[in-house]
């Protein structure tokens, strides 16, 4: 009697005798990925060797314990932190009324902000020149009223520093708040209203809060921007305004010293990404205490 075994066969799933796949959107992100490893990544990671000759930090213990640098350092971030400042406090009703003000005055407000964004940033910077030197628009006309006898120094001082920077960031301000506050519906004040809150209390309760997330973009961008600001410090300001973008070019061009050139990039980086930490804290700690209000 001859035995006759039958074969089961098992069930393959399919695709399991296939090899790995990556999904077809990874291809679509291939070329983004190696542009910015080729022209962003490396020139970094070869700006970070340029800085460390054989491993050294001499450059890096120069920065932090020569004093020049330090002031330097410490006259970026307070410049940078004004120009915020104010920038963000011009844009906030600026882009108020570009949000809430109709289509004509929306119309406007985009024109009267976009055409110089258009202009050359060094065009931008020389017109100020024009405006605040001794002999420009601005001295002419407080002489011609009658409010000053002789002209004020306007140029080549922090003030004009700060005046140049405002007007080139304004618009990268503007428009992170308005794209917030278009969303704000004006119906919540008045129901703020018909609660009995005055008009001042129901926005600072109710819409300065919604608004905040604009505020905060506004203000990392100006900020992060104006610490690496270097064509408009150089015309407006004086050597003894010098910010560290200048001292970076400064050792690159003039005195050919390309390591602590390097270093001073660096540590600009470093600072950068620090403060943009430091923003980025602070608004999720305003997003958490929201959402805690909201719940309570």
């Amino acid at each position: 009697m001859t035995a006759t075994t039958n074969d089961r066969s098992v069930p393959v799933k399919a695709g399991s005798s296939r090899g790995f796949r990556l999904p077809p959107a990874f291809w679509l992100i291939v070329p983004s990925v190696l542009f910015l490893a080729l022209f962003f990544v490396f020139p970094l990671l070869k700006l970070v060797a340029i800085s460390l000759p054989d491993g050294s930090l001499e450059y890096y213990h120069q920065i932090f314990t020569t004093p020049v640098f330090l002031r330097v350092i410490g006259e970026t971030f307070r410049v940078s932190l004004i120009v915020t400042v104010v920038t963000v406090a011009i844009a906030y009703p600026y882009a108020y009324a570009m949000a809430h003000g109709g289509r004509a005055v929306l119309l406007v407000l985009t024109i009267a902000l976009l055409i110089p964004f258009w202009v050359s940033l060094l065009l931008r910077s020389f017109s100020w020149v024009v405006l605040l030197q001794n002999s420009g628009l601005v001295n002419d006309f407080l002489i011609a009223t009658g409010l000053i006898d002789r002209p004020l120094r306007l140029i080549r001082t922090p003030f004009g520093v700060i005046i140049g920077m405002v007007h080139i960031l304004l618009p990268y301000a503007v428009l992170p708040l308005y794209t917030v506050m278009k969303k704000i519906d004006l119906r919540l004040m008045e129901a703020s209203s018909i609660c009995g809150a005055s008009w001042l209390r129901g926005f600072a309760r109710v819409y300065f809060p919604l608004s905040l997330p604009g505020v905060m973009a506004s203000a990392i961008l100006a900020f992060t921007l104006a610490l690496g600001f270097y064509i408009t410090p150089a015309l407006l300001g004086s050597p003894r305004d010098m910010m560290i973008a200048q001292m970076i070019a400064g050792q690159f061009n003039e005195q050919l010293n390309f390591g602590l050139g390097a270093a001073l990039a660096v540590v600009l980086m470093v600072l950068t990404a620090i403060a943009f930490g430091l923003f980025g804290a602070v608004r999720a700690a305003l997003q958490m205490r929201g959402r805690r209000t909201g719940e309570a």
